[in-house]
């Protein structure tokens, strides 16, 4: 009796917290709000555990797995996100905490053996299954065995820790880049080319432009400034960012990654990340790769050497060599010069609200869809943003005026950011047993 008190306390709680969207204020609440996140996930894990094996169903095993992994996404994804978008470090750092915990923890979920063992005896059942739950549990048991759950004792163990080592090592490699914060000085009058607005909005010091490495500022060099050692500098400091550090941790990864290939009995790393892609092996897709380079190099040599040429005529030097840093801006040039297409006259016509209204009028026009946007009223509807420059839309169907599901925008960069372009799932699409939905949540980064 008071273990069903307990669970249902702790599930009560889920429901609450399954529900909250709000913007932890704190590290420390947003620490909570994980660890319970997790708590109530084990006692959800217990609950499949517990269920005798002569009564185990689809719905109270892989179901009910299913179901506490779209809880724990809805509780959890939304704190770990912070860590790539937050502007308070104290926060950013939690957040990363929280990140490291989940990997952690699914991890020792893959190797739990009590829950494995209730899978597998539901498995070896045999269940005339169909559809998606037949192909759920085919998935299930799948990811046990590349989880190392048909290795010895010792190996698995192994595996483990190695597992854990990398999500640790995989962590901070990111952490670093989002975090790297390399100024490239330019001596002013080395710009040449690049667009004002760029150029305006460069603080500097000492006669040096501050170049910074968000994509904002460092494309445009590439694409658009005509001095060379311009834009050498700032090529080579984006492709350094992070620096040895970095180089460090990547080598360690890629042996970490060759020692889990090998535990589990592939042939090669590439064969154990492609089993889960439409490839399925390393061989389909070096199969592929001979196939297409023969049919692409042609033109490619013909590319190549159009480049080459623009790049000697445009310095009347017939033995100068061409860099990656060159790639971009001759490849405006040519189609500049050739075409008269000038990109940064084209981009005068695309400010950033006319692309958006014209990639909504289109995608509403062809999935019968509507966008609504919510930011001025988020805070009030309980899903705050976590900073000014977010917005808030509802995606609604036309047909059925059926709400579909929700997406943030963060478009613009600052501090400490992702620095690129991404799109995080920050709730799953759930239909829950008892015929409720849980509605798909995205962001756009």
């Amino acid at each position: 009796m008071l273990r069903q008190i307990i669970l249902s306390t702790v599930l009560v709680a889920t429901a609450t917290l399954f529900a909250d969207r709000t913007i932890p204020a704190t590290p420390a609440e947003l620490t909570a709000r994980v660890e319970l996140a997790f708590a109530n996930a084990d006692v959800e894990i217990a609950e499949i555990i517990a269920v005798p094996n002569e009564q185990r169903t689809f719905n109270n095993t892989i179901g009910a797995l299913d179901d506490m992994m779209a809880r724990l996404d809805g509780d959890a994804n939304l704190m770990a996100f912070m860590a790539y978008v937050h502007s308070d470090a104290s926060i950013r750092e939690a957040a990363q905490g929280a990140e490291q915990l989940w990997s952690d923890w699914s991890i020792d979920l893959g190797t739990n053996v009590d829950l494995y063992n209730a899978v597998k005896t539901y498995a070896d059942t045999n269940p005339e299954l169909t559809g998606e739950q037949a192909r759920m549990l085919k998935h299930t048991m799948r990811d046990y065995r590349r989880s190392g759950m048909s290795l010895s004792i010792e190996d698995r163990e192994q595996l483990k820790t190695i597992q854990k080592e990398l999500g640790t090592l995989t962590i901070e490699f990111d952490t670093n880049i989002r975090e790297d914060k390399t100024i490239v000085p330019i001596p002013v009058g080395e710009l040449t080319g690049v667009p004002q607005d760029v150029i305006d909005g460069l603080e500097v010091i000492d006669g040096n432009y501050q170049v910074t490495l968000d994509y904002p500022t460092f494309g445009p060099v590439l694409d658009y400034c005509s001095v060379s050692e311009s834009r050498r500098k700032v090529r080579f400091a984006y492709s350094k960012r992070a620096g040895l550090e970095n180089v460090l941790l990547l080598e360690r990864i890629i042996k970490l990654r060759d020692e889990v290939s090998d535990l589990l009995g592939y042939a090669t790393t590439a064969d154990y990340e492609t089993e889960l892609k439409m490839s399925k092996n390393a061989a389909t897709v070096a199969d592929f790769y001979n196939k297409l380079r023969p049919v692409v190099r042609k033109k490619a040599e013909k590319d190549w050497a159009e480049l080459v040429e623009a790049k000697r005529k445009d310095l009347n030097d017939p033995t100068v060599e061409f860099f990656p840093y060159d790639f971009i801006y001759y490849y405006e040039k040519i189609k500049n010069d050739k075409f008269s297409v000038d990109s940064q006259k084209v981009q005068e016509y695309l400010p950033l609200q006319n692309v958006m209204d014209g990639l909504f009028e289109i995608t509403q026009n062809l999935y019968g869809i509507e966008y609504r946007e919510v930011t001025m009223i988020a805070e009030e509807r309980g899903t705050p943003l976590w900073h000014d420059d977010v917005r808030l839309f509802e995606v609604w169907d036309t047909n059925s005026g059926k709400q579909l599901g929700e997406f943030y925008i963060d478009l613009h960069p600052r501090d400490n950011k992702y620095s690129h372009a991404a799109q995080w799932g920050l709730v799953q699409h759930k239909i829950w047993a008892d015929g409720t939905e849980q509605l798909p949540i995205a962001a756009l980064v």
